[in-house]
């Protein structure tokens, strides 16, 4: 038990060290909670790095038992458009509160998803879950793909140790979504940049005006992959005795 505790505490060190970081983890089984937070009158990109109990469907990170995501709606993305979109509704059968119960959204580590807030007041969640297990690995298809980190990392996703997207190509985009401008940005390194520009050997580095990045745990991006083959994001933080 100690061994583990220190193992943790390890984590939790370089994870807040990479400005990465995954609030409190605790216990044996690698428990850990991230903070969400869905701005009013927004659309948020958010993802879930953690394992959840006993899954990751909507109905389980985002249980709406008390309606507190009424007039909410989550978006789901998978092979290049947009597809299970779920409304949380105040009333009706489904004991959730979503509008179809919530179970056909799953959101594993690695994947991202819309949340729209429609009212004018913050909404906000709370997820646990265990840690996942390492090496993991983010497969990105050719075009689009809403992605986040596996892992709960945050900041510069190219050299952060837990994230470590260093695999990219020429001409790959990452796109944030900023809720506060409502619009996607390629501006600033806070946000997200272009590949593409500047290489040097082909493929080593991102172009003007640098890495990309994500501002807290928990929120995700999308991923443009420029190639007609898949590209393997590989993270692999090791913790050592």
């Amino acid at each position: 038990m100690r061994t583990k505790t220190l193992a943790l505490s390890a984590l939790v060190g370089v994870l807040g060290t990479a400005a990465a970081l995954a609030q409190t983890v605790y216990s044996v089984n690698t428990v850990g909670y991230i903070n969400l937070t869905f701005p009013a009158n927004s659309y948020t990109i958010f993802t879930v790095p953690l394992v959840c109990s006993p899954d990751n469907t909507l109905n389980t990170v985002l249980p709406n038992v008390n309606h507190q995501y009424n007039k909410a709606k989550v978006y789901s993305f998978a092979g290049g458009t947009y597809g299970v979109t779920e409304v949380g509704v105040g009333t009706g059968i489904n004991p959730t509160g979503w509008q179809t119960g919530g179970a056909d959204v799953t959101l594993g580590p690695g994947s991202a998803c819309f949340f729209y807030n429609s009212t004018t007041a913050a909404m906000s969640a709370t997820v646990v879950g265990q840690v996942p297990s390492v090496p993991a690995t983010n497969t990105l298809t050719p075009g689009w793909n809403l992605v986040g980190s596996i892992l709960p990392a945050s900041g510069d996703i190219s050299t952060n140790p837990v994230s470590a997207l260093t695999n990219f190509n020429k001409q790959d985009f990452v796109y944030t979504y900023d809720p506060t401008n409502g619009g996607y940005s390629q501006k600033t390194v806070a946000l997200s940049t272009l590949l593409g520009v500047g290489y040097s050997n082909g493929h080593n580095r991102w172009g003007t005006p640098g890495d990309p990045s994500v501002d807290q745990v928990g929120y995700g991006f999308f991923y443009w992959n420029n190639q007609t083959t898949n590209e393997q994001w590989i993270e692999n933080f090791v913790v050592t005795p």
